[in-house]
């Protein structure tokens, strides 16, 4: 693979490494909090994927395999010779699933964090029109190409309540990088053809059969959290039911994607169960060293 230039920090001195992937249109800024609790027991890589942050645009199509790939050329840059831990949240979970396939003689253990499905499909083919016509994959993908043709200053309006949500969580150094983050229309540009290459996604997991027999923990929502969060969003209560149990029959399918896997619910927690409920993901990475 020619030189890549991907933004990455390490934090932590201890013997276990942990690798983490962030979902899509997230910034490893929004890890700062769980990594401060972590970073006596493991030492932590945090890393934008090409696109993101100050990593560089992103020359190959964005499907896992290119990213695990990517990931893995910054791994053996920066010498990280030993078995790892590795996680991931949402789409950064497909990333992980894809990695693990293709590497598993690196990995020590793996975490997916309400992680995207390589069967994801199967949430569009219940009777959930409203919801559909709202997440639908090329919605995501005009909404991000249309918020990659604004400019900075557009952008910082557009996600004004996003940019203030890190404020008294980082420093001022950081705000200014999150403000950058935010504003970019490359990482626009990035999400949209992250979404564009689901369907490629899914074909090309499932083509690798074989997932490493390792300890394998996958932490789901609380179905009635998320159920409230889509009814809030005008979704009908019955679809948002229908839609979770979907999304928790497919999390309990990644959860078996190993012999040694199990399945963790987070109560009292929505999607993002990092910042939802940090003791729960602290809590069994620790069942990991």
């Amino acid at each position: 693979m020619k030189e890549l230039d991907l933004e990455y920090k390490i934090i932590g001195k201890d013997k276990t490494v942990l690798v983490i992937e962030t979902g899509i249109g997230s910034s490893f800024y929004d890890w700062y909090s769980i990594v401060e609790d972590l970073k006596e027991d493991f030492t932590i890589v945090l890393y934008h994927r090409c696109g993101y942050g100050k990593s560089q645009a992103p020359k190959t199509p964005r499907t896992p395999k290119n990213i695990a790939e990517e990931l893995n050329y910054l791994l053996d840059k920066i010498g990280i010779k030993d078995k790892f831990i590795l996680m991931g949240h949402s789409f950064g979970g497909l990333c992980v699933q894809h990695y693990a396939k293709m590497y598993p003689y690196k990995l020590k253990g793996i975490m997916l964090i309400d992680s995207t499905s390589f069967n994801f499909k199967q949430l569009y083919m219940i009777d959930t029109p409203v919801m559909n016509s709202l997440i639908a994959i090329d919605k995501m993908v005009e909404s991000n190409i249309n918020s990659s043709k604004k400019s900075k200053e557009e952008l910082n309006q557009h996600n004004r309540n996003i940019i203030s949500a890190y404020e008294n969580r980082i420093s001022d150094l950081d705000m200014k990088s999150v403000e950058e983050f935010f504003t970019s229309s490359t990482l626009h540009k990035t999400i949209a053809e992250e979404f564009q290459n689901w369907d490629i996604d899914s074909n090309e997991i499932k083509s690798i059969p074989e997932f490493p027999n390792i300890p394998l923990i996958v932490i789901a929502r609380d179905n009635k959290v998320a159920e409230r969060g889509w009814v809030k969003y005008t979704i009908p209560e019955k679809e948002a039911i229908l839609y979770e149990n979907e999304w928790r029959k497919l999390q309990i399918e990644l959860s078996k994607l190993s012999d040694e896997g199990i399945l963790v619910i987070a109560e009292n927690s929505d999607h993002e169960i990092y910042l939802d409920r940090p003791d729960i993901v602290i809590q069994y990475l620790k069942t990991l060293l």
